[in-house]
């Protein structure tokens, strides 16, 4: 010990104030360093880091750090303290803000003044934004020095970039965490069937996760706040006296429109009574009732009491505040779809009735009078009733050309859609057969004619009138195959339309007797064919004018007029309609047989509201004389 405290006193004066020195600056160091572990805020954590990073540049005259938090604030932190070092290093951090990269430089001097300290900073980047930035301004102008600055400036940014990555990811965490529990209880609540069960199941799950001694729910009504559910309790009507207490400290807290916690703290000025007196009833020492709000009004509160020992923190309120704003609506929707039927209609008209005969609501109040004055115009107003049918155009003469007998194609000169005239040779069949039939029997003919003028000259008689009788028969045959000759040539009767039929694909086909080959319909005179729902039908008669549009032409109405009502109904979809025949009153060249559209048929002026309803009122009736009468 000697020997040390000889050596330490053998050193000259100016070694003997270095270890002084860098002993204070040790001991300094050592307390920046539990200042910056013992921050608490933001603020504090950045001043403390700030005086450590100048402590460990030596050389550095001041420094500043501006930052922007996570609530859009912005943080400036200025070493020495009382120093605005942000006025002498802000063209530098926004050089560095701008350019996204550590930068160093030397603000120009004014004329006759000494050269300015050079300035570095570096910005601070997470996540690809630039959240601020870090400068110091140096003292000296080597580069070593510079260097050595930035070097431990990059460093000290990366730990804040780090540390305040690490604050991020505890605050997602909390919240994380905050958001799983709400979503728990949403589940607690929506898995069990039943309002009452939910509300229950969502109490008793409360009070053991908050460590509560109870929890209690009540939803608001028009005469206050009614208890729902008790945290472990099934029955709590014959606790009269604590529901009434638990009542009053829901209505204050909903009259209140805010969190009332019990104690109150130093800085809150709510009205507690209902809480001091089922805390003194119930021996509670901590009460927290949060009230529920959905859409634009309060629906009831939530009560959580704790013995003394467990104070309701301030994360706890927050938690508790955020798990009855996601849970009240649900339990809520759960109550008003459990009540009855009735109910639910009677609450929905008096809200109605309220809008209209309070104040406000002037777009429903207009509404419900235009409601009105269209009901008693459809009561009032009368129009022309129309009766609705599918329907189609026909030809009113429709001929058939059939076969006249066994045979086959040979021509074909017309297909469906074609117009013809009267004789017009539609199709030709093979002939060949009675051309060799009609040669047959004029040979034979001749060949009798022969023997007939040699009996003759021999004056057989007997001979001369048998022969004669064969010539005969013989001209006839004759006659009967021109006749067949000339039917082998299918003509068209009038001038019309074909409108079914084509034989160009079925040339040397074989053709029966009787065989319908083609349809042709006149285009002058047309038939509607009107089917008529069996509701209907004894609202059209003879005579009743109408109007059809057509699917094909559908710019253009035709008038028509009904002119038979055929009693035979048949099944159409399901429906039975009934065959009403009308005819066009006019003629268009457009038309053609088989198209289809929509006919009305007028049957009298009716009110609109009879109108509109008659088929559900037709459709009532037969439904409650089925089932009622």
């Amino acid at each position: 010990m000697l020997a040390s405290t000889e050596g330490a006193s053998a050193l000259r004066p100016p070694e003997r104030t270095r270890l002084l020195d860098d002993e204070r600056v040790a001991v300094l160091e050592q307390a920046l360093w539990k200042r910056l572990d013992d921050a608490d805020d933001l603020q504090a954590l950045l001043a403390a880091w700030l005086a450590l990073q100048c402590g460990m540049i030596s050389f550095a005259s001041c420094g500043a750090v501006a930052l922007r938090d996570s609530n859009g604030g912005r943080r400036v932190v200025s070493w020495p303290e009382g120093v605005d070092a942000l006025a002498r290093l802000h063209s530098t951090i926004d050089l560095t803000v701008a350019q996204r990269r550590g930068v160093a430089q030397k603000p120009t001097a004014e004329a006759g003044t000494p050269s300015a300290p050079a300035q570095i900073a570096y910005p601070i980047i997470i996540d690809g934004t630039v959240l601020g930035a870090a400068a110091v301004e140096i003292q000296g102008d080597g580069a070593a020095q510079l260097r050595l600055a930035a070097r431990q400036l990059q460093w000290g940014v990366a730990w804040i970039r780090e540390r305040l990555r690490m604050d991020a990811a505890e605050d997602t965490t909390h919240r994380l965490r905050r958001i799983t529990g709400v979503l728990d209880m949403l589940a607690i609540a929506l898995e069990e069937e039943g309002f009452a069960p939910a509300c229950r199941a969502s109490v008793t799950e409360l009070a053991s996760l908050q460590r509560c001694e109870r929890v209690s729910l009540g939803f608001a009504q028009d005469t206050g706040v009614r208890v729902a559910a008790i945290s472990h309790s099934a029955h709590f009507g014959k606790d009269l006296n604590l529901v009434r207490l638990l009542n009053g400290a829901m209505n204050e807290a909903i009259d209140q429109h805010a969190v009332i916690l019990y104690p109150p703290r130093a800085e809150e000025s709510h009205i507690v009574r209902a809480h001091g007196e089922l805390a003194e009833a119930h021996g509670c020492g901590a009460i927290l009732t949060t009230p529920m709000f959905a859409k634009d009004k309060f629906i009831g509160a939530m009560t959580f009491e704790r013995d003394k020992d467990r104070r309701f923190e301030q994360e706890e309120i927050e938690l508790l505040e955020c798990l009855a704003a996601a849970l009240g609506p649900v339990l809520d929707i759960r109550r008003r779809d459990d009540r009855w039927l009735i109910v639910k209609a009677w609450e929905q008209l008096r809200d109605r009735a309220q809008e209209l005969l309070g104040p406000g609501h002037a777009g429903s109040k207009l509404l419900a009078l235009a409601l009105i004055a269209s009901t008693l115009a459809l009561y009032v107003v009368t129009d022309v009733y129309r009766v609705t049918a599918n329907a189609v155009i026909e030809g009113r003469v429709q001929r058939a050309i059939v076969a006249p007998f066994n045979g086959f194609i040979k021509e074909a000169h017309a297909r469906a859609g074609d117009q013809v005239r009267n004789g017009d040779v539609l199709a030709t069949l093979d002939d060949r057969e009675f051309a060799l039939e009609r040669l047959r029997w004029v040979t034979e003919r001749q060949k009798k004619q022969y023997e007939f003028e040699r009996a003759g000259g021999a004056r057989n008689r007997a001979d001369t009138r048998i022969l004669g009788a064969e010539m005969q028969e013989s001209e006839a045959q004759i006659r009967l195959a021109d006749e067949q000759l000339a039917r082998t040539k299918l003509q068209a009767p009038f001038d019309g339309l074909v409108v079914s039929g084509d034989l160009s694909q079925s040339i040397g086909a074989a053709v029966q007797r009787g065989q319908a080959l083609y349809e042709i319909a006149p285009l002058d005179d047309w038939r509607i064919v009107l089917d008529v729902d069996e509701a209907q039908v004894n609202e059209i008669t003879i005579g009743a004018a109408g109007e059809l549009l057509i699917a094909a032409l559908p710019n253009e109405t035709f008038p028509l007029i009904v002119e038979k009502i055929t009693p035979v109904a048949k099944a159409d979809e399901g429906v039975n309609t009934f065959r009403i025949e009308a005819a066009l009153r006019g003629n268009s060249p457009k038309l053609r047989p088989g198209m289809k559209g929509v006919g009305k048929v007028e049957a009298g002026r009716r009110r609109v509201a009879w109108i509109w309803t008659r088929s559900l009122i037709d459709w009532f009736k037969v439904w409650s004389w089925r089932w009622l009468d």
